[in-house]
């Protein structure tokens, strides 16, 4: 049995392309990893982007568990890949994808195959490394996109109301259990860990 912790990334710069962390968000990732700390964590796993390597990386220097960067835990789409797209039709352009969920964006990928990447990642850490707590550092919408993808919407309403648009706080975490082949969600979106900040 695996439990993976699915966290989205601390607070970002506010700007297009591949923005790092604000202060707060380093200061979110501290507390994450704070949670962590009593948690048993075999290995990181990390989207490769800057605000996702920089909450991995605080997360380390906590457990020190070492980080393995994966292509496939980017987000769907991300601001600033197509040039001059305002944040407007940006934004659009997701909440479309949200509801027609194998639109392939103008840059990037659909909801569908964003979740299945997340899965297949999963999948192999999971043999490779059976009965192992493992930490994902990646996006709140390749979460929800995975989680859409293991369960009915009418299963995840029950933890979010305004799902699947809430894509959750930064630094919120998600656990998983996969036991023998089938899936079971123990928490959506905590951030209990992050009071006060």
């Amino acid at each position: 049995m695996n439990t993976f912790y699915l966290i989205r990334h601390g607070e970002k710069i506010g700007e297009a392309g591949g923005p790092g962390l604000t202060k707060k968000g380093k200061t979110q990732a501290e507390r994450t990893a704070n949670y962590l700390k009593d948690k048993n964590i075999y290995k990181l796993f990390s989207s490769p982007y800057t605000r996702t390597q920089e909450t991995a990386k605080i997360i380390d220097g906590s457990l020190k568990v070492g980080i393995k960067f994966d292509e496939r835990l980017k987000e769907r789409m991300n601001w600033g890949s197509v040039q001059g797209q305002t944040l407007e039709k940006f934004l659009e352009e997701w909440e479309y994808s949200d509801f027609h969920r194998n639109y392939k964006p103008k840059a990037g990928i659909s909801s569908f195959e964003a979740g299945k990447n997340a899965q297949d990642v999963i999948n192999e850490i999971s043999k490779k490394f059976p009965d192992e707590n493992i930490v994902l550092i990646t996006h709140g919408g390749v979460i929800i996109d995975l989680l859409r993808n293991l369960f009915s919407d009418k299963e995840l309403e029950k933890y979010r109301l305004d799902f699947p648009e809430e894509k959750g706080k930064e630094c919120s975490i998600t656990i998983l259990v996969k036991d023998k082949g089938n899936f079971l969600l123990k928490e959506v979106g905590a951030t209990n860990h992050l009071r006060g900040i």
